[in-house]
């Protein structure tokens, strides 16, 4: 949407993925209208794919409540054999990176993800000039966080075997 760019989250507008291992359920998230779609199409910010079935179930990306560390996504849907909506609900905490959600747990239809991240933070200590998402899954859907391999400052001194020119790298995060 034309207003991403003013969202405390905009450096978060990338297709996300988290997995619930205990109930075997793939969650692809998007926090803005900008972002890649998820698996359920355009318009939808929680698509959760159940890896046994491939049933899928969506949160449309309305967001109910929006605060400095909440994202709040409710749908219409009602949950099966409740009055409840399907929810979902992503807290965020300061963190040294971009970072990555992660699956807590769901209770009463309501999807809840942890999320620590530089974008919370009071100050922009650790706001970087550019970074990516920074996580990968192995071939038995386990998500693998990349971002301790991150370096705040400076970067990784590459041995090319020239001594006349250092040369340095970063993962995830420019230099």
């Amino acid at each position: 949407a034309e207003g991403d760019g003013s969202l405390w989250y905009q450096d978060l507008c990338y297709k996300w993925e988290a997995i619930d291992q205990d109930n075997r359920v793939k969650y692809t998230l998007k926090l803005c209208e900008s972002s890649p779609s998820t698996s359920c199409g355009p318009g939808v910010a929680v698509c959760a794919q159940d890896l046994t079935t491939n049933v899928k179930e969506s949160v449309d990306l309305s967001l109910q409540r929006i605060s400095r560390t909440v994202l709040d996504y409710n749908n219409t849907k009602k949950c099966p054999g409740s009055n409840n909506n399907i929810q979902t609900s992503i807290s965020f905490q300061c963190g040294k990176t971009m970072g990555t959600p992660e699956f807590v747990a769901i209770s009463q239809c309501v999807h809840y993800f942890e999320w620590k991240t530089y974008t919370v933070c009071k100050k922009d200590k650790f706001k970087p000039h550019k970074e990516v998402p920074c996580y990968v899954f192995d071939s038995d859907g386990k998500k693998h966080d990349l971002n301790p391999l991150i370096k705040v400052n400076d970067g990784y001194l590459v041995d090319d075997g020239d001594d006349t020119i250092d040369f340095y790298i970063n993962i995830c995060r420019s230099l």
